[in-house]
């Protein structure tokens, strides 16, 4: 049978992944059709994210520190992310290193992030509904910017995947983007401290929704 958070095969009947450590026996059989178990994923991403604490916090720490110069900080954000994928797929420890190991996507995560910026500047230029469709889209865009990093999919690709799985599964998606990036801004509201502390925690939770749905769509 296969892990529904990570998608690797463990034995019939496993209670918990030995590849995520994710607790098989609280989700439902096909967690894409369904309504996810969020407390299950929470649980997951909590536990990933304070067996790795240390490793995280020096990475976002130093990945904050690189994020600081232009245009270049999209290949580092491809390492960051990739780096937890590696630990919620239990493929090893986030490294500094991880963020110097992604510039195969970089052209192809560049020119996805560049048209969602244009698009949503110019929506900006409409008052109100803009600015919300502007919001909508910056939703949108977060499966695909995922797909590209980890599957390298090209522009058109990406954003086709992220209306697909969406539309599929808008509910789970929704809630994981709210759900997360509510826990990275809580830690922005305390800055570097409290930033290096939920980010990670924040994109683990986005990135467990990711797992659940990446191998459908290719």
């Amino acid at each position: 049978m296969q892990c529904p958070y990570c998608k690797e095969e463990i034995i019939d009947g496993a209670l918990k992944c030995k590849h995520c450590g994710s607790d098989t026996i609280s989700l439902p059989a096909d967690p894409v059709a369904g309504a996810a178990d969020f407390g299950g994923m929470f649980n997951t991403t909590f536990t990933l994210w304070k067996e790795n604490l240390g490793d995280l916090v020096i990475l976002t720490l130093v990945f904050l520190l690189l994020g600081l110069i232009p245009i270049v900080n999209i290949g580092f954000t491809a390492g960051y992310t990739r780096a937890l994928l590696k630990v919620s797929r239990g493929q090893g420890k986030a490294q500094v290193s991880d963020l110097f190991n992604a510039w195969d996507c970089f052209v192809n995560l560049f020119l996805f992030v560049l048209a969602t910026l244009v698009a949503v500047l110019v929506l900006h230029i409409v008052p109100l509904i803009g600015t919300l469709a502007a919001i909508v889209l910056g939703f949108i865009a977060v499966p695909g910017g995922l797909a590209i990093i980890d599957k390298g999919k090209g522009v058109v690709d990406a954003y086709a995947w992220s209306l697909q799985t969406i539309r599929a599964d808008f509910v789970n998606w929704f809630v994981a983007y709210l759900v997360g990036n509510v826990i990275a801004g809580a830690g922005a509201i305390a800055l570097v401290i409290g930033l290096i502390l939920t980010a990670p925690l924040g994109e683990l939770f986005i990135i467990q929704q990711y797992e659940r749905v990446k191998t459908t769509g290719h």
